[in-house]
């Protein structure tokens, strides 16, 4: 068998202060009409809540980042991906490392957040089969 790859359109995506990064990024897919997406990027936020998965309580266990006066929460790096569910709703799902100062730094499940000054994100479109790429992601909506 022959290795291949098809790919979708990839977008480059300045996110501006004070927007909230999982909004963003849900109205460029949306004016897109993009189904399915991996996100990546850089930036900074002026607030951000993450969170670490419980698994037996079944819910995030959150804390949140205010930066050291007069800085940002520098975003080291954002991953994650986006889908629309059964119910034509976007399912975003994004994980953030963020840093505080030099030796404080958070990482985990973006719950939310304020960007600052921006973001710089790279939406790549997933295309093929939606039907199979939904059904990885049905969890979220189930």
């Amino acid at each position: 068998m022959k290795a291949y790859v098809r790919t979708g359109r990839i977008f480059l995506v300045k996110v501006e202060e004070g927007e909230h990064p999982h909004r963003a990024i849900e109205e460029i897919l949306s004016s897109q009409d993009i189904k399915a997406a991996w996100i990546t990027g850089i930036g900074g936020f002026s607030w951000a809540r993450i969170g670490v998965f419980d698994p037996s309580a079944k819910k995030y266990d959150v804390v949140d980042v205010e930066p050291v006066e007069g800085h940002v929460l520098e975003v080291a790096s954002i991953k994650g991906n986006s889908i629309v569910g059964g119910d034509e709703r976007y399912y975003t799902h994004l994980h953030v490392t963020i840093a505080r100062q030099t030796s404080e730094v958070y990482a985990g499940h973006l719950v939310d957040a304020h960007v600052s000054p921006f973001l710089e994100i790279l939406v790549a479109e997933l295309v093929g089969d939606y039907k199979s790429i939904s059904g990885m992601f049905s969890h979220r909506w189930s």
